[in-house]
């Protein structure tokens, strides 16, 4: 058997193969799970341990606005955009900072901050009315820095690993997707049962989770061989913006993370609304923590599904045609979410369950836009390869900004409309990216 050795398999002390190079009678997925190195499945990891933190949190966040301070629905989704506020201006500048110093004092800085922002949180309580408001603010700002040292660093040690194979980066991205993805719904899941069971003290337990994977992600080795670093200057972290095949891209990059920033940061505080002005809307209020984390981690977890299909196939598309296709799924899901969110309180399941399945058909449809971005990026990054850490940080700029711009104007159609509100903005942002994509089509094979 042929393999090709790239820089990193003998850190990894696993090889990476293509799957075409891995022959027997292992299954199909068993041969794409021998195509990922040690390494990168360290850093998947921990970004899946990440992710169920910050996703739990989030969840848990929202319920303790509104049963703890009972704060409108605008200002909820104000408080829950902070955390991107960080993200946006910080991933660049980190970004710089791993081309320079390695990836590996990020990757566990990350956690550390987690650490922080989940015991601030929990905190918050103690606090008198009038400063829960800026002290959680504060907080998130704390936590979406989390997340600007560690998306960086995670994804430059993925484009450094396995950058090289189009088949193995396909793979590398759908399996790093799908950890964010996957994290954020079994962190609604955990986070609906921690509120539930524990109320605030589910953020110690949180604490501890982000402890954990600071601990796993000191195994990730400080260098592969044959990786450059970035010495003498200190390059402007915003310069990278400024490459054409990013500037083209990035309003629908910004638009799909649009998407997630509505439904992340509104949707569970519309289904736990205690006090609903829109009764005639079957998913506005009256559901508890745990109902809402059930919701919401099925949600995720058919996008991680339809993640883990594209990812076998992504490599033998036009990645433009897959992230139409993609937000075909987007309109379908607004199409049938909407029907749902009208039907009449108190119906059987089987009454519902066709259109809950047309929404699942669409999500996982539109799953496959995020996977297909990704290995744009790390397509430019591996053509910049000093300025890895540079580029990926755009990664962490475009989704920052994307749902920072989702999760706030989110919360005001929620305040307006309900879920509804939701289901209109998400269709706006859908025709947004696919207009943005038409017009990275003419550019695609200049990337």
């Amino acid at each position: 058997m042929q393999t090709k050795e790239r820089p990193g398999d003998e850190v990894a002390n696993v090889e990476l193969v293509s799957t075409d190079q891995v022959t027997g009678a292992a299954s199909p997925l068993q041969r794409a799970f021998l195509g990922v190195s040690l390494g990168i499945w360290v850093v998947i990891v921990g970004t899946v341990m990440m992710r169920v933190g910050g996703s739990a949190a989030g969840l848990m966040l929202q319920f303790l606005l509104d049963q703890k301070f009972r704060l409108d629905s605008a200002l909820v989704g104000v408080i829950g955009v902070a955390f991107y506020i960080s993200e946006l201006v910080g991933a660049p500048y980190f970004g710089t900072r791993v081309d320079h110093d390695g990836w590996k004092p990020y990757l566990v800085a990350g956690p550390i901050l987690g650490i922080l922002f989940s015991i601030l949180t929990g905190a918050t309580v103690l606090l008198p009315l009038f400063l829960v408001v800026p002290a959680l603010f504060l907080v998130r700002l704390l936590g979406g820095l989390g997340t600007a040292v560690n998306a960086p660093s995670s994804l430059a040690f993925l484009s450094a690993a396995s950058g090289q194979d189009p088949k193995v980066r396909a793979r590398a991205v759908g399996y790093f997707e799908l950890a964010v993805v996957g994290g954020a719904a079994l962190g609604a899941l955990v986070g609906g049962f921690l509120w539930d069971g524990l109320a605030v003290w589910g953020f110690g337990i949180l604490a501890v989770l982000y402890a954990a994977t600071a601990g796993l992600l000191l195994l990730v080795p400080k260098s592969l061989p044959g990786t450059e670093r970035r010495v003498g200057e200190h390059p402007n972290p915003w310069g990278v913006l400024r490459l054409p095949a990013l500037y083209r891209f990035a309003p629908a990059w910004i638009a799909v993370n649009g998407i997630l920033g509505v439904w992340l940061n509104n949707f569970p505080n519309q289904l736990g609304k205690s006090d609903s002005h829109f009764p005639e809307q079957l998913l506005v209020g009256g559901y508890s923590a745990g109902t809402a984390g059930y919701i919401l981690g099925a949600i995720a977890g058919l996008l991680g599904l339809g993640i883990i299909l594209w990812s076998q196939v992504l490599h033998r598309f036009k990645q433009s045609n897959v992230m139409l296709i993609s937000l075909g799924g987007a309109l379908i899901v607004c199409a049938f979410m909407f029907l749902l969110n009208h039907q009449v309180r108190g119906q059987g399941l089987m009454v519902l369950l066709p259109l809950i399945a047309l929404v699942g058909v669409g999500l996982l449809i539109m799953s496959g836009f995020t996977p297909a971005a990704l290995s744009i990026l790390i397509e430019i990054a591996e053509r910049n390869a000093t300025d890895r850490g540079t580029v990926m940080g755009a990664y962490s700029v475009l989704l920052g900004l994307g749902q920072f711009l989702g999760g706030a104007l989110g919360g005001i159609f929620a305040q307006w409309l309900g879920v509804d509100g939701l289901v209109i903005l998400t269709a706006c942002f859908a025709l947004v990216a696919g207009g943005s994509v038409v017009y990275w089509r003419q550019h695609e094979a200049q990337v």
